[in-house]
């Protein structure tokens, strides 16, 4: 009986051998998966900055309605920074610099890289901002839109995606 135990506890752990083909694996799997996940980082980072925008946009509007005075929202040149200020004092109410999300881009369809929300809500008219694109650096990343109307309705959009009754399309 003595000697079956002495038996059992010299088979216990794992040998060298085990351990090498188990680091082995993992380590094939993490470089076959590293691609993808840095894919996956770069769509998040585009959804993020995407939705700061679109975030800092409602922001503007709602604060020209609160405020009852002009309150605009600009984009920062060369970059994916933003402020938004309150037009009559040149107050700053909220920003990001570009720094802050490196690797990306936010383009305007237009010269124009502002946009004014009036005390009612919409748009001022003249050149204003109408339609952003964010987008990454890497290759293949998601790129997403961002609409601008004049009633002052502010919309998110996949241009990726195509299908007529998907709500995410543009």
């Amino acid at each position: 009986m003595l000697t079956a135990r002495r038996a059992v506890r010299a088979h216990r752990g794992f040998t060298l051998v085990e351990l090498m083909v188990v680091v082995a694996i993992v380590a094939v799997s993490a470089t076959l998966a590293a691609p993808s996940f840095a894919q996956m980082i770069a769509n998040y980072r585009v959804r993020g900055a995407a939705d700061g925008i679109l975030g800092a946009l409602n922001f503007a509007r709602t604060e020209a309605l609160r405020r009852n005075t002009p309150v605009a929202f600009a984009l920062s040149s060369g970059g994916s920074g933003w402020s938004v200020s309150q037009v009559a004092t040149s107050t700053t109410l909220q920003s990001r610099s570009a720094g802050d999300v490196p690797g990306l881009s936010v383009t305007s369809s237009s010269a124009a890289t502002s946009v004014t929300f009036l005390a009612n809500g919409l748009i001022q008219s003249g050149t204003q901002l109408s339609e952003l694109t964010v987008a990454s650096a890497v290759n293949n990343a998601n790129t997403r839109r961002i609409h601008v109307f004049g009633g002052g309705l502010i919309r998110m959009c996949d241009p990726a995606v195509t299908a007529a009754s998907d709500p995410r399309r543009c």
